[in-house]
C-alpha cells in the first residue's frame, strides 16, 4: 500500500482500509469502511506508480458511471467513483458482497439442472435490466455472476446471483496481441465477438449466458480447445455439441433452448431477454418435474 497515501488508516479522507482481498497489474481491490454512507464496500484503487495505461483507468471509470445508472438487485451496485484526494488515484467503490462467485460454487458444491435454470432466469432479469439501459455487459460468464450469501433467491437457489465485472461493458472484450495471446474469456465469447465483424449486442449476451448455462448442466463449456486460439477456432467454425448428447436427463425444452441461444448466427437466438426468458420459464418447469420426480 506503499504508493496509496494512508492519512489516520484513511483513504481520500473517506474510506477507512480493512484489508486487502485482490491485486492485478492495474491495481488493488480493498476491503474498506465508507465513512459517507457508514457501510462495508470493495474499493478499486488504481495503481498510476505501475505504469498502468491510460485505458485501464478509463476502464475503471466506465465501469462505476454504468454501475451508477443501474438499479437492480441482480446487479451489483457503485457506491461512488472519482479520483482520490490525496493521491489523485481513479477509484470506484461497490458494495460489498458476501458469498461467492459462480465458478467456485460449481467446483465446491454443483447445481442441479433445475437450479442451473432458476439461476439463469435470475442473472436474464438483472440482463435485461442492463440491455434496457443501454448497456451490454459481454463478459458473461460463471466468475462474474457472484452468489449472496444473505440474499436467497427465493425459489430452488440457498442464493441470489448478482452480476458483477462490467469493465469491459461498451467495447469488444477480446483482442489479438502481438504474440498471438488472446485477451478475454473466449469460451463464452458469442462467435461475432470473438471475430470482431459484427454488432455486440442484447443477443451477444444471450451466447455468453448460454454458454454458461450449458456448462452448468455438462460441467464444460461448449467449445473446449488444447488453447486460446484453438478455442477460437472451435468457437467460430464449429456448432456446439446439444446437451442432451452429454446428458440423458436434459429436458427436451432446455435441449432445444441452450442450443438456440448458441447459434452462430446472432439472428437465429432469441432477439431478446424478454423471450429468452419465457423460454426459460418452461425450461423451468420441466426441469423441476424432473428434479421433484427424482427426489
Amino acid at each position: 500500500m506503499a504508493f496509496f497515501p494512508v492519512n489516520d488508516g484513511k483513504l481520500g479522507g473517506r474510506f477507512a482500509i480493512e484489508r486487502e482481498v485482490g491485486r492485478g497489474g492495474a491495481g488493488i481491490v480493498f476491503r474498506a469502511y465508507d465513512l459517507f454512507t457508514e457501510q462495508p464496500v470493495a474499493l478499486k484503487v488504481i495503481n498510476s506508480e505501475v505504469g498502468v495505461a491510460p485505458e485501464e483507468e478509463a476502464r475503471l471509470m466506465r465501469e462505476g458511471q454504468l454501475l451508477e445508472n443501474l438499479d437492480h438487485p441482480g446487479i451489483v451496485k457503485t457506491v461512488a467513483c472519482g479520483v482520490l484526494e490525496d493521491s489523485g488515484a481513479p477509484f470506484v467503490a461497490m458494495e460489498w458482497l458476501e458469498g461467492e462467485d459462480l465458478a467456485a460454487r460449481q467446483r465446491r458444491d454443483p447445481l442441479n439442472i433445475a437450479q442451473a435454470v432458476e439461476l439463469t432466469q435470475l442473472v436474464g432479469e438483472a440482463l435485461g435490466a442492463a440491455h434496457a439501459a443501454g448497456v451490454i455487459h459481454r463478459d458473461i460468464k460463471p466468475g462474474n455472476i457472484f452468489l449472496c450469501r444473505d440474499q436467497s433467491g427465493g425459489g430452488l437457489l440457498d442464493c441470489r446471483p448478482k452480476l458483477v465485472d462490467f469493465g469491459v461493458a461498451a467495447k469488444s472484450d477480446i483482442r489479438i496481441t502481438r504474440s498471438g495471446d488472446v485477451v478475454g474469456t473466449p469460451a463464452y465469447m458469442a462467435p461475432e465477438q470473438a471475430r470482431g465483424d459484427g454488432p455486440i449486442d442484447a443477443r451477444s449476451d444471450i451466447y455468453s449466458l448460454g454458454a454458461t448455462l450449458f456448462e452448468l448442466v455438462s460441467g464444460r463449456p461448449p467449445h473446449v480447445g488444447p488453447n486460446l486460439i484453438a478455442t477460437l477456432a472451435r468457437l467460430v467454425t464449429t456448432p456446439p455439441a446439444r446437451l442432451s448428447e452429454l446428458r440423458h436427463d436434459v429436458p427436451p425444452v432446455l435441449d432445444n433452448l441452450v442450443y438456440r441461444m448458441l447459434e452462430t448466427d446472432p439472428s437465429a437466438r432469441p432477439g431478446s431477454v424478454e423471450e429468452m426468458l419465457e423460454l426459460l420459464q418452461d425450461a423451468l418447469r420441466d426441469a423441476s418435474r424432473i428434479s421433484f420426480a427424482e427426489l
